[in-house]
């Protein structure tokens, strides 16, 4: 188990958690999959409500699907208010997924979130047409009394502002599910999440890249056999995050 300093530690051991989306508000069962998760991570929630894209879709591709949804969600207070106590009475570590929209909204979400106490860890998105300029500048700007991670997409790895999370006091890296774009009969071009064991591969090598970087890292996307699970935790993940894989049972 690795112990992290931050205002209050985040406690790691290799094992996994569900990835934010991939589950809804309710907890996993302490015995679920092949063995017990570490954590469990709420659907990714806005400021204020968020209703679903009018075209939410889900389409097929060789080794994965995309998932169009517009990342809809009841927004932060409402879910706290629903949730809070169900979360309480929780054996597994609940951790909130933040998708921050501004730079203004951050302040005032980790306010409300600070007052819930079945929270134990936030893992923040930043929004991906932020320049490099502002994605930094909200990573220095950002302060809790919990553990903060940081979650980025397999696509945005090779960004440079990504460098400076350790040093602006988060306790880890995600490395989550990419954006892919498809084309539609009805709508053109739909784009959304990439899930599926087609990303394995580099996804793996994105761990390896980054495995020097000083923070802990969790790999979030691509790990549909449980050959992968393992592999990612000998090369380095301190814990992995499965996706659509539980959306059939969370069966290897």
């Amino acid at each position: 188990m690795a112990m992290l300093t931050a205002k209050q530690e985040l406690m790691l051991e290799k094992g996994w958690m569900n990835s934010a989306g991939a589950l809804g508000f309710n907890p996993p069962l302490p015995y679920w999959q092949y063995q017990p998760p570490i954590a469990y991570v709420t659907p990714p929630l806005t400021e204020k409500a968020r209703p679903p894209a009018v075209n939410r879709k889900v389409m097929r591709f060789a080794g994965g699907v995309l998932l169009h949804n517009g990342g809809f969600n009841p927004g932060l207070r409402t879910a706290l208010k629903e949730n809070t106590e169900r979360w309480a009475r929780s054996k597994i570590p609940v951790w909130v997924h933040l998708l921050l929209e501004d730079p203004h909204s951050a302040e005032r979400m980790l306010a409300q979130v600070e007052t819930c106490s079945a929270v134990t860890v936030v893992e923040i998105s930043l929004p991906q047409e932020w320049s490099a300029e502002q994605s930094a500048q909200i990573l220095r700007s950002l302060r809790s009394d919990l553990p903060l991670v940081l979650r980025v997409p397999l696509n945005q790895m090779s960004e440079e502002w990504i460098k400076q999370a350790g040093a602006a006091g988060f306790c880890a890296l995600t490395i989550g599910a990419p954006l892919g774009s498809l084309p539609d009969p009805h709508w053109g071009v739909l784009t959304g999440w990439l899930y599926g064991p087609a990303l394995f591969p580099l996804a793996l090598q994105t761990l390896l890249r980054w495995g020097d970087c000083g923070l802990p890292l969790i790999l979030g996307c691509g790990l549909f056999r449980e050959q992968d699970v393992i592999t990612a935790l000998q090369q380095g993940a301190a814990a992995v995050q499965l996706d659509a894989i539980l959306w059939q049972g969370g069966i290897f």
